[in-house]
């Protein structure tokens, strides 16, 4: 009964989705191109017979771009084509790979837009990343005798509560997945309790700890910011906020002030669109605020309107707080700011990163804080408390490192796999 309500919602949600790009289109240009590409209408330029990488938005991009960058190395006759569902996906991917690969944004899951798609593509095999399941997307690919993957793949106790719900629908999108490799242990076993057989998924951890220093190299233009933070100037960091956090990130900032004029925070909002909001929440609580792209020193906080370099950025400050987790999205990456060793904070909707956070926290170096006075109160502890923030560093510099390895088992396993 599921699947066959699926079957006819997804076909008469054609008019809500075009609706959607008109109305996402208004307030966001990047909405407004390439629209045809999210009805199944290819470029005449992609390539058919690709290998297909599919990734939802910027994170699951760039988690995707080593391992294509891996298999293009080690089958230099292969082609790939890589989707993605967002903008900020599609410029991640096109920024790190350009040419090298066909690019293109994924059909909504609507059986003639998946159906036009890959009549078109014909690709040799689909690989998935995290948790990016639509069933008409995988059960079509499937009926086309083209193998499909789940890479990198994370299940969250919620996610798997969805799923269940949906049953009939769920069985039969994982018996057309022919193997996962999942992150850790309780996805994997989250993917058997929802009809997985224990034979086709694989632990290979998390391929978002093999970060490394060439891609953690600040641009040029922002080595300003880290020759402050030398000179002693205190920085700490706010990265991926949404709407209500940056209020909460302010007043936390404000109450920094008061006790450590010196400190500068750099606020990193995920929506780069959201950033004359946000020079106008600064004003409005008497902070002086400033766009990265036009840096004025003598600012007490730093907006960052530029896309790709919340990476980079975590190593000028010496405290980081994780956004997406004082709401209901579920917690950004931590690995990120860990890197760089800082004490991390973050609030207490992290099921996006649950195993990860728990790493972290178990090394002392990923903290709760629920309100501004808790991130206040920590963010004055680590810049005044140097011990302290070494601590830090060892536990989640140790963290990352324990934890790498996963990009080169998964492509030895892809590797495999199309064998």
């Amino acid at each position: 009964m599921v699947r066959f309500l699926y079957a006819v919602v997804s076909r008469l949600s054609l008019p809500i989705f075009f609706c959607y790009l008109l109305s996402r289109g208004i307030k966001e240009k990047a909405y407004r191109e390439r629209k045809r590409e999210r009805f199944g209408f290819v470029p005449t330029e992609i390539r058919i017979g690709s290998l297909w990488f599919h990734t939802v938005s910027a994170g699951e991009a760039i988690a995707a771009i080593p391992i294509i960058e891996a298999i293009l190395q080690s089958r230099p006759t292969e082609h790939v084509l890589a989707t993605t569902t967002t903008p900020t996906g599609y410029e991640a991917i096109k920024k790190r790979l350009g040419s090298r690969v066909d690019l293109c944004y994924v059909p909504y899951d609507v059986p003639s837009c998946v159906n036009r798609f890959l009549t078109k593509t014909q690709p040799k095999a689909l690989f998935l990343m995290e948790t990016e399941l639509w069933p008409n997307l995988v059960n079509r690919t499937a009926r086309r005798d083209t193998p499909v993957f789940l890479l990198n793949a994370r299940l969250s106790d919620k996610s798997t509560s969805g799923y269940a719900r949906l049953r009939d629908l769920t069985e039969l999108m994982l018996q057309n997945i022919r193997m996962v490799a999942s992150q850790y242990l309780d996805t994997a076993e989250r993917f058997q309790t929802l009809g997985l057989s224990k034979e086709r998924v694989v632990v290979t951890g998390n391929v978002k700890f093999d970060l490394n220093d060439q891609n953690a190299s600040l641009p040029d233009d922002l080595n300003e910011l880290k020759r402050l933070q030398d000179s002693g100037t205190r920085i700490w960091i706010a990265g991926s906020t949404h709407h209500p956090e940056e209020e909460v990130v302010l007043e936390a900032h404000r109450s920094v002030l008061d006790q450590s004029p010196n400190t500068k925070l750099i606020l990193v909002p995920r929506h780069v669109k959201r950033v004359q909001e946000i020079l106008t929440l600064c004003d409005s609580r008497g902070l002086r605020a400033c766009l990265l792209n036009d840096f004025d020193h003598h600012s007490d906080v730093i907006v960052v309107d530029r896309m790709g370099v919340l990476f980079p950025l975590y190593q000028c400050a010496s405290v980081a707080f994780v956004g997406g987790s004082l709401q209901q999205t579920g917690g950004h990456n931590p690995i990120e700011p860990a890197f760089f060793g800082l004490p991390i904070l973050m609030g207490p909707n992290r099921h996006n990163f649950a195993e990860v956070c728990a790493r972290f926290a178990d090394r002392d170096c990923l903290f709760l804080v629920n309100n501004a006075d808790e991130i206040s109160s920590k963010v004055l502890y680590f810049l005044q408390d140097s011990d302290a923030r070494a601590r830090c560093y060892d536990g989640a510099r140790t963290v990352v490192q324990e934890n790498q390895g996963a990009l080169k088992r998964i492509c030895t396993l892809v590797n495999s796999w199309l064998d």
